[in-house]
């Protein structure tokens, strides 16, 4: 389930609902439908700097699932100038059974994989991420992105900790004490709830906050 695996896929147009860089919105537009959405500011402070898009110049459809294609496309987006390792570049391809070359998310899948983020071989493109699995990835994107170096830390009280998978319970804790995600006015994290559109691009501006000051210098 964690073994790494390289998807094959030529850069094509993409035609992602949720992504980070590439939209187009003009001075003055913005999404109509994030009235009482918690973060609201947040995703319209991204959509202003030209990092965030919806389904349209005004419809953002805050509260639906984010699917695995769009979590990986925000993943791969922000990973656009890192570096690959020349090992990565000269990996041999192995398929991702549900990732087909051609298809607009192919790209951004193989960006994710080249950067050494392991996807299950059997993900769903078109199925909701969970929000453990998206802190996860997401956590590792900001580690690699800001060369960020190990770190030890006081673990936080979560209520629901025991319905966490045990090998995201480190990314969780970080993202917490890095002010990238939060818990509930219960003290839950809800890890296996699916991750709304809204939750994710609020992580996504934390997780930009969180390296403007914690960003490393790359190694040589």
């Amino acid at each position: 389930m964690k073994k790494k695996h390289v998807v094959s896929g030529s850069v094509a147009a993409l035609a992602l609902s949720l992504a980070i860089g590439g939209s187009v919105f003009a001075a003055g537009e913005g999404f109509t439908d994030l009235a009482g959405v918690a973060g609201a500011d947040k995703i319209a402070a991204l959509q202003q700097q030209k990092l965030l898009k919806g389904d349209s110049d005004s419809a953002f459809r805050p509260q639906a699932q984010l699917t695995n294609a769009e979590g990986v496309q925000l993943l791969a987006n922000l990973l656009a100038d890192v570096p690959v390792t020349k090992a990565a570049e000269g990996s041999e391809t192995a398929a991702l059974t549900n990732v087909k070359t051609g298809a607009w998310f192919a790209p951004a899948f193989l960006t994710v994989t080249n950067h050494g983020i392991a996807l299950p071989a059997d993900i769903q493109p078109s199925e909701g991420m969970t929000r453990e699995t998206f802190t996860q990835y997401l956590i590792e994107t900001v580690e690699k992105k800001g060369n960020l170096p190990m770190i030890n830390l006081v673990p936080k009280d979560i209520a629901d900790d025991s319905k966490m998978t045990p090998e995201y319970q480190g990314a969780i804790q970080r993202a917490l004490a890095w002010g990238i995600a939060d818990l509930d006015s219960s003290g839950n994290f809800r890890p296996q709830d699916q991750v709304t559109r809204s939750e994710a691009a609020v992580m996504v501006y934390n997780a930009l906050e969180f390296l403007k000051t914690h960003n490393y210098p790359k190694p040589e």
